[in-house]
């Protein structure tokens, strides 16, 4: 009677053995087709640069969830604005999309992706021309002021909505969502 070692075992077990057979590969079959069901490319995030008002951040809310945006930022937020007790997210959008307070954007911004500042600025593209970014992260400015020089120099574009006066944070973030939708769903189509 023969013992084998572990290392003799293993050998015999993938060269065909003593028996002088052709060593055999194991075949692994595929049983789960890796397809996407993702119809489009690219994602959205949004971020609040120190918002003071729970009643814009949850529009906010609402917006990210019905415009399909993967995440809300909320650099500097206002400690007194509470995200589960929102009157405006009646929804309860945060537990569908992922909130997150941090004390930079820049921070919690996905990786490979386009910073897009919304605000009224001279060198600022307007909206209406404006070609979304696949991956991009919309910033707005705080209710009662602009977005920090800080963040502006580190966005990639500036965008303005073309208006004569400034407009409610909640209104601007959902008209530049739907912008973003609007303009996928038609070259989508082309």
């Amino acid at each position: 009677m023969t013992h084998n070692t572990p290392a003799q075992h293993m050998k015999s077990a993938t060269d065909g053995g003593e028996s002088g057979e052709p060593p055999t590969k194991k075949r692994f079959e595929r049983r789960v087709k890796r397809t996407s069901s993702l119809t489009e490319r690219g994602f959205a995030c949004i971020a609040l640069d120190r918002p003071t008002d729970g009643v814009n951040v949850g529009h906010t809310l609402r917006a990210a969830l019905g415009f399909g945006a993967r995440m809300v930022i909320l650099g500097g937020a206002d400690p007194k604005i509470n995200v589960q007790k929102l009157s405006t997210d009646p929804g309860r959008a945060y537990r569908h999309v992922p909130v997150l307070e941090v004390d930079g954007i820049f921070d919690a911004m996905p990786n490979d992706c386009t910073p897009v500042a919304v605000e009224i600025t001279d060198n600022a593209t307007n909206l209406v021309n404006f070609v979304h970014p696949e991956r991009a992260c919309y910033i707005f400015g705080p209710e009662n002021g602009s977005i920090s020089s800080k963040i502006l120099n580190k966005c990639q574009f500036i965008v303005k909505i073309p208006t004569t006066m400034s407009l409610n944070l909640g209104m601007t973030v959902n008209i530049v969502m739907y912008d973003r939708l609007a303009k996928a769903t038609r070259s989508n189509e082309a």
